[in-house]
């Protein structure tokens, strides 16, 4: 059984062949990946996405989705502990 992330990473890779060169996302640099960290559980991103709000999917990587929203709100977090 394909997990929520397996699912939303083949979709973005599909999405993403369909772009020329200049509009494909780069890889953030390992310094980058290493200080932000905005994954969540399949879990929680599963019950976002059955209770979103919105009519259609605007993908994951559409900042007006719930999911990246949660992520946002999750990073914040993470970083108001750091500077406390």
């Amino acid at each position: 059984m394909l997990t929520l992330t397996d699912i939303i990473s083949r979709g973005q890779m599909a999405y993403e062949a369909t772009l020329p060169d200049y509009l494909r996302r780069q890889d953030a640099p390992p310094e980058v990946e290493r200080r932000i960290n905005l994954t969540l559980t399949d879990e929680r991103q599963r019950e976002i996405c059955l209770a979103c709000p919105l009519a259609d999917c605007v993908g994951v990587e559409n900042r007006d989705c719930p999911i990246r929203i949660e992520q946002r709100a999750e990073w914040r977090r993470q970083n108001h502990r750091k500077m406390s």
